[in-house]
């Protein structure tokens, strides 16, 4: 129609206002205003939601706060500010002049709406968060969920730890006890007894790869980095062994902490939230606020949401679903969804082939939203999700 203009939707990025011809001098800066965030904002007085929501309606935007927030008739509410990237800025700098604290949350947003965890050395590796890593799973047990038994000598572990780098490993994560649900802790000894061997296996031909040890007890920690461990994963976030902040801080070395709302043995009876995804930012937002004042880096600390540690599989998918709302939290974001529980009942089967392409799948939204770490069994198959995402985000 000759009155009709041509429209469509846009997820606006740089090489777009490139395209129309607009200045590439000035294209970094005008993609904050094409870019567009949502920010929740908890436990407000009156007043501050009050001018918070007033600066942003003179910014051109707005901030959505409880109906009674006019009137006072509460004491606190939770805000929700939406705009572009150059809107929030435009806020957070207003906000620098006003009183009860608020200057306070103009630093907080500048460094929030651009949220990004800080690449982490390790060795002469540096990883920079630009893609997704593969994480590898080498479980040196008898009872795994999806493969006890089957790497538990040398000979067997080696061999499939050279598979997994051959079809794309960037770390490997090596585990000597099971914390499936309702799993029983094994002794210290027995833990090392396995593990250890495969390390110091493993570091005589490669020097390179980067290891991680899946342990919750500080001393295997500190042994397997003494052998050449470069991270430790404690999916019991280091409340399993007091000693394990020590070992961490006096290594220097990278922690993996996962949220679980128990120990492996009653977990999946406590799967009772209000909303478990507000419940997981809670509870990294006060165990990173414990870490970096205990002087671990925030850029060694990388956030495991706990798929099935203590979740349904509607809690789960939930969780996968909102992933990005755990950014803001400003570390790297690491996912195990490899062969789980949740994809089995969806799936309606427990043949590894099936679960493999289903766990490939939910890699490719994985990657889609940005995690940074991807933790499965099956390497190839995830990997070539990666291949194929790397073109499309």
């Amino acid at each position: 129609m000759e009155n009709e203009f041509k429209i469509k939707f846009l997820q606006c990025e740089e090489k777009d206002l490139k395209s129309i011809g607009l200045d590439r001098t000035y294209t970094k800066k005008a993609i904050e205003k094409h870019l567009f965030k949502t920010i929740k904002i908890y436990n407000v007085t009156c007043a501050q939601a009050n001018i918070l929501k007033q600066t942003a309606l003179s910014c051109g935007t707005d901030c959505a706060v409880h109906r009674e927030v006019i009137t006072g008739k509460i004491d606190k509410s939770d805000c929700i500010l939406s705009g572009s990237v150059d809107e929030i800025l435009k806020i957070a700098e207003k906000l620098k002049y006003q009183p009860l604290k608020l200057s306070n949350l103009s630093s907080q947003l500048k460094e929030i709406v651009k949220a990004e965890p800080q690449s982490l050395p390790i060795r002469d590796i540096i990883l920079n968060w630009k893609e997704p890593y593969l994480m590898g799973i080498l479980n040196i047990t008898p009872d795994s969920f999806s493969d006890g038994g089957k790497f538990n000598n040398i000979d067997k572990a080696i061999e499939h730890y050279k598979e997994l780098v051959k079809n794309g490993a960037d770390i490997i994560d090596i585990g000597g006890e099971s914390t499936r649900p309702f799993s029983n802790p094994i002794s210290e000894e027995e833990e090392q007894s396995r593990v250890i061997p495969i390390i110091e296996a493993i570091r005589k031909i490669d020097k390179q790869t980067i290891l991680s040890i899946d342990t919750r007890n500080a001393q295997t920690a500190k042994v397997a980095l003494q052998k050449g461990i470069d991270i430790v994963n404690d999916i019991s976030s280091m409340e399993w062994d007091n000693g394990m902040s020590n070992v961490i801080i006096d290594s220097g070395c990278p922690i993996i902490i996962t949220h679980a709302s128990a120990t492996p043995d009653i977990m999946q009876t406590k799967t009772d939230y209000n909303d478990v995804v507000e419940e997981i930012f809670e509870y990294f937002y006060k165990k990173i606020k414990f870490l970096t004042d205990n002087g671990i880096a925030k850029q060694k600390i990388i956030i495991d949401p706990g798929i099935g540690f203590g979740k349904t599989s509607e809690q789960n998918f939930e969780i996968i679903k909102r992933i990005h709302e755990l950014k803001t939290l400003g570390c790297a974001i690491l996912v195990g969804h490899s062969r789980k529980s949740f994809i089995k009942e969806t799936v309606c089967s427990d043949k590894t082939d099936i679960l493999d392409t289903a766990t490939a799948i939910l890699t490719e939204k994985l990657i889609g939203k940005k995690v940074n770490i991807i933790r499965v069994h099956n390497i190839e198959s995830s990997n070539i999700a990666k291949k194929l995402c790397k073109s499309l985000f």
